[in-house]
Protein backbone atom coordinates (compact mmCIF):
# COMPACT_ATOMS: atom_id res chain seq x y z
CA UNK A 1 0.00 0.00 0.00
CA UNK A 2 1.46 3.35 -1.09
CA UNK A 3 1.38 6.13 1.48
CA UNK A 4 2.19 9.83 1.18
CA UNK A 5 3.58 11.66 4.19
CA UNK A 6 3.61 15.46 4.33
CA UNK A 7 7.05 16.34 5.69
CA UNK A 8 6.61 20.10 5.93
CA UNK A 9 6.80 23.17 3.77
CA UNK A 10 9.64 23.43 1.27
CA UNK A 11 11.06 26.39 3.21
CA UNK A 12 10.91 24.58 6.57
CA UNK A 13 12.61 21.43 5.30
CA UNK A 14 15.27 23.44 3.46
CA UNK A 15 15.87 25.41 6.66
CA UNK A 16 16.29 22.21 8.68
CA UNK A 17 18.62 20.64 6.11
CA UNK A 18 17.48 17.20 7.29
CA UNK A 19 14.12 16.41 8.84
CA UNK A 20 13.30 13.01 10.31
CA UNK A 21 9.87 11.41 9.94
CA UNK A 22 8.66 7.99 11.00
CA UNK A 23 7.70 5.36 8.41
CA UNK A 24 6.35 2.07 9.78
CA UNK A 25 8.10 2.72 13.09
CA UNK A 26 11.46 3.51 11.50
CA UNK A 27 13.16 6.90 11.08
CA UNK A 28 13.56 8.29 7.58
CA UNK A 29 15.69 11.35 6.91
CA UNK A 30 14.42 13.83 4.31
CA UNK A 31 17.43 15.84 3.17
CA UNK A 32 17.52 19.14 1.30
CA UNK A 33 20.32 19.68 -1.23
CA UNK A 34 19.88 22.85 -3.27
CA UNK A 35 16.52 22.60 -5.04
CA UNK A 36 16.27 18.83 -4.54
CA UNK A 37 15.13 16.57 -1.71
CA UNK A 38 16.31 13.04 -0.96
CA UNK A 39 15.00 10.51 1.57
CA UNK A 40 16.96 7.67 3.13
CA UNK A 41 16.73 5.36 6.11
CA UNK A 42 18.09 7.47 8.98
CA UNK A 43 20.02 4.65 10.65
CA UNK A 44 23.53 3.72 9.60
CA UNK A 45 23.65 -0.04 8.93
CA UNK A 46 26.97 -0.28 10.79
CA UNK A 47 25.89 0.66 14.34
CA UNK A 48 22.62 2.57 14.02
CA UNK A 49 23.71 6.21 14.26
CA UNK A 50 21.32 8.85 12.94
CA UNK A 51 22.63 9.87 9.54
CA UNK A 52 20.76 13.19 9.78
CA UNK A 53 23.25 14.18 12.48
CA UNK A 54 26.12 13.43 10.10
CA UNK A 55 27.52 15.68 7.41
CA UNK A 56 26.87 16.22 3.72
CA UNK A 57 29.85 16.45 1.43
CA UNK A 58 31.25 15.17 -1.81
CA UNK A 59 33.95 12.64 -2.54
CA UNK A 60 36.92 12.05 -4.80
CA UNK A 61 35.95 10.71 -8.22
CA UNK A 62 38.19 9.34 -10.95
CA UNK A 63 39.02 11.89 -13.63
CA UNK A 64 41.59 9.77 -15.44
CA UNK A 65 44.27 7.17 -14.73
CA UNK A 66 45.74 7.95 -11.28
CA UNK A 67 43.84 11.26 -11.21
CA UNK A 68 41.03 12.16 -8.84
CA UNK A 69 38.97 15.31 -8.44
CA UNK A 70 36.45 16.38 -5.82
CA UNK A 71 32.91 15.74 -7.07
CA UNK A 72 29.35 14.87 -6.06
CA UNK A 73 29.27 17.90 -3.72
CA UNK A 74 26.35 17.65 -1.31
CA UNK A 75 25.44 14.17 -2.61
CA UNK A 76 27.27 12.08 -0.01
CA UNK A 77 26.11 11.70 3.59
CA UNK A 78 28.64 10.66 6.21
CA UNK A 79 27.81 8.81 9.42
CA UNK A 80 28.75 10.91 12.47
CA UNK A 81 30.08 7.94 14.45
CA UNK A 82 32.48 6.10 12.14
CA UNK A 83 32.46 8.02 8.87
CA UNK A 84 30.67 5.50 6.68
CA UNK A 85 29.64 7.30 3.47
CA UNK A 86 26.49 6.79 1.39
CA UNK A 87 25.31 8.16 -1.94
CA UNK A 88 22.10 10.11 -1.35
CA UNK A 89 20.55 9.17 -4.69
CA UNK A 90 21.10 5.41 -4.62
CA UNK A 91 21.59 4.84 -0.89
CA UNK A 92 24.61 2.67 -1.69
CA UNK A 93 27.77 2.67 0.42
CA UNK A 94 30.74 4.33 -1.28
CA UNK A 95 33.08 1.69 0.13
CA UNK A 96 31.04 -1.46 -0.58
CA UNK A 97 28.17 -0.52 -2.91
CA UNK A 98 27.32 -4.11 -3.83
CA UNK A 99 27.02 -5.21 -0.21
CA UNK A 100 25.90 -2.24 1.93
CA UNK A 101 23.22 0.36 1.41
CA UNK A 102 20.31 2.34 2.77
CA UNK A 103 16.67 2.19 1.79
CA UNK A 104 15.75 5.23 -0.32
CA UNK A 105 12.36 6.84 -0.85
CA UNK A 106 10.86 9.07 -3.52
CA UNK A 107 10.29 12.70 -2.53
CA UNK A 108 8.23 15.25 -4.45
CA UNK A 109 7.01 18.80 -3.97
CA UNK A 110 3.33 19.69 -4.19
CA UNK A 111 1.69 23.02 -3.40
CA UNK A 112 4.76 24.23 -1.50
CA UNK A 113 4.95 21.05 0.58
CA UNK A 114 7.55 18.27 0.64
CA UNK A 115 5.89 14.87 0.18
CA UNK A 116 7.53 11.55 1.05
CA UNK A 117 6.24 8.53 -0.89
CA UNK A 118 6.51 5.15 0.80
Amino acid sequence: MRVEILVGSVEEVRGDGCRTVEVNGRPVGVISVGDEFFAISDRCPHMGASLCTGSLSGTLVAAGPHEYVYGRAGRVIRCPWHGWEFDLESGRSLLEPERVGLKTYRVTQRDGQVVLHT
